[in-house]
């Protein structure tokens, strides 16, 4: 091989060898893959549900929004100890005498937590009294306790008042009419104004002295509106008494109950209670009360106490009082 020859062919090994290209072949475009296809975008979790109550066994359900509670009108009294009832005074018009007059009201302890209806004592005054009388015997301190004792069923007490010494009687000769005032007026206001239960069994009538003969006379002439009544020392007389000089004639006799029971028809349906005290000065005119009653075939419970013609006698018979008539109110 010539001199030259040999030259030429290192040249042109030398030119490939400094040129450093590889033999190997280029990538081409789509053997690269983006980030994006390599790992996948996160996504958004689903929103948290809202949190529903779930019911454990054992524990208290959620309180329900109150509803509104029924109210009672009148003015707050303040009785001689906390009570678990209301005691209220108010007034009502009467349309048969033309006048408005007080009336004390208790209403007992759940009265404004439910919607019951509830049956009503009406608890008349004595001629020395007015529609406070019976507060002053303790009688609603009294109904309260019984009430949440168990002893009596709930029921709503009623203290009407009057104009004095009426002896709520229907006067004659055109007189005030004081019976029909308390069994249309009274009665009436009362069943609008409060969840009574408005039916003669479930509707007493009681009271003391003056009180207690107005009770038995309303009663007896009235047995479809009051079906339970209670004489607690009623001041009887037997006779025309020209001190009740506005009862004379017929009028005096509409107001003796003995007189009543012998010519009332109806008060079979009555339950009845007497009582007076071993002292009491009506006393002999209570028992001749008494004897008639049985007589006409009605069966009085009939009590005799020891004591006279006093506060102090009524205020210790109270809880007797309340008992027979929650043992008699139709609930």
């Amino acid at each position: 091989m010539s001199r030259l020859l040999l030259t030429s062919l290192l040249i042109l090994l030398a030119t490939a060898c400094s040129s450093g290209v590889s033999s190997a072949p280029a990538p081409t475009p789509t053997s690269l893959k983006p980030a994006n296809l390599l790992t996948p975008r996160p996504t958004l979790p689903p929103p948290t549900p809202t949190p529903q109550p779930v019911a454990v066994p054992g524990t208290l359900a959620p309180t329900p929004i109150p509803t509104p509670t029924p109210s009672a009108q009148g003015t707050p009294v303040a009785a001689s100890e906390p009570l678990q009832g209301m005691l209220r005074d108010d007034r009502l018009l009467s349309p048969i005498i033309g006048a408005s007059f007080p009336y004390r009201i208790y209403l007992p302890p759940d009265y404004l937590r439910s919607q019951k209806r509830y049956p009503v004592l009406y608890m008349l005054h004595g001629a020395g009294g007015n529609y406070t009388e019976w507060t002053d015997s303790f009688l609603p301190e009294q109904a309260d306790r019984l009430i949440v004792a168990g002893e009596i069923p709930p029921m709503i007490v009623v203290m009407p008042d009057d104009g004095g010494q009426t002896y709520w009687a229907n006067w004659s000769e055109g007189g005030p009419r004081w019976g029909d005032y308390l069994t249309e007026d009274v009665v009436t206001a009362i069943d609008q104004r409060y969840r009574t239960l408005a039916d003669p069994r479930s509707r007493a009538i009681g009271g003391l002295s003056m009180g207690g003969l107005g009770a038995l006379n309303r009663a007896f002439d009235h047995p479809d509106v009051f079906g339970v009544v209670g004489a607690h020392s009623p001041s009887v007389r037997l006779e025309p008494d020209p001190a009740l000089w506005f009862l004379q004639g017929q009028a005096f006799w509409d107001n003796d109950p003995v007189w009543l029971a012998q010519n009332r028809p109806g008060l079979d349906s009555l339950a009845i209670w007497l009582d007076a005290g071993t002292e009491d000065i009506w006393l002999p005119n209570i028992e001749a009360v008494h004897t008639a009653l049985v007589d006409e075939g009605l069966h009085p419970v009939w009590h005799v106490f020891p004591g006279p013609h006093e506060a102090e006698y009524w205020i210790e018979h109270v809880p007797d009082y309340l008992r027979f008539y929650g043992g008699a109110l139709k609930t």
